[in-house]
């Protein structure tokens, strides 16, 4: 089987109201080779602020594809304008329709703690977060109690207004831990938004400061322990690989737009498993 790798589409940051689907193809014929795709699209969140827009070119993707399966990331969280503000109360109620609009579509998959298997392989993941991993596994001598942890994660991600129904950083990993214990001694292919290694070589070097903690989270016990051949993530918008405990670790994100420079996008990138 192949299997097609991207995460952090961040479908607004590229389309807006008035879009075609000559459009979306055009665009992504600089990404993905549309005479040679895999089996399967995998994305590893963030896909947009908009549900309508997301689902929307998510299916137009879908015709180049057998099957899509997705996680959800940190900005498919987000409640940002009026539309968004109408139609939900809270982050997870969003979440929740976006992943129900996925999931209605034939052979789109949106994980949420559970497995899929496509022809004799096991997807499993959920959206995952960020913990205090990186703090302990890289200051073992130091001390940051939560209020000091949440007061850095306000200054360095000022964008976590946008997510209701959360006080503290790893609100939504305390959620999601459960979901990836359901899974990751079940799966061929783990797919989370966030990286599952809290080792500061797996992180771009200007990143290697306490403040990483809100890109990783310590999975060392299930990248040790779990079934997976490839676990898949996204969120830090640098494209990383790396092996651990025979795991191979990838993430191949898009991004915004202002970071792709030059017109020089991230590639497809493909795995035969």
């Amino acid at each position: 089987m192949k299997i097609d790798i991207l995460s952090d589409l961040h479908f607004d940051n590229y389309f807006y109201n008035k879009y075609t689907k000559d459009d979306v193809i055009s665009f992504y014929s600089q990404i993905i080779d549309f005479n040679n795709c895999g089996d399967v699209l995998v994305i590893a969140g963030d896909l947009g602020h908009n549900n309508h827009q997301n689902i929307k070119i998510l299916k137009i993707l879908k015709d180049f594809y057998k099957n899509i399966v997705c996680v959800l990331g940190n900005h498919d969280y987000y409640l940002v304008g009026k539309e968004n503000k109408s139609l939900f109360k809270g982050s997870f109620e969003r979440v929740f329709n976006m992943r129900e609009l996925i999931n209605k579509q034939e052979n789109i998959y949106c994980l949420d703690g559970d497995i899929i298997e496509i022809n004799g392989v096991k997807f499993g993941g959920c959206n995952g977060w960020y913990n205090e991993g990186y703090l302990q596994v890289n200051y073992p001598d130091e001390f940051f109690p939560k209020y000091s942890t949440n007061i850095m994660w306000q200054n360095c991600t000022p964008d976590y207004k946008n997510i209701l129904e959360i006080e503290n950083f790893d609100d939504i990993f305390e959620i999601e831990k459960p979901k990836i214990e359901r899974v990751y001694k079940e799966c061929d292919v783990m797919i989370t938004h966030v990286n599952p290694s809290a080792k500061k070589e797996y992180l771009n070097i200007k990143y290697q400061n306490p403040s990483s903690t809100f890109f990783c989270f310590d999975g060392e016990e299930y990248l040790k322990n779990g079934s997976m051949k490839y676990w898949i993530f996204g969120h830090n918008h640098d494209v990383i690989e790396y092996e651990e405990h025979n795991v191979t670790c990838i993430c191949n994100p898009l991004g915004y737009y202002n970071e792709s420079g030059n017109g020089k996008f991230v590639q497809i990138k493909q795995i035969i498993i």
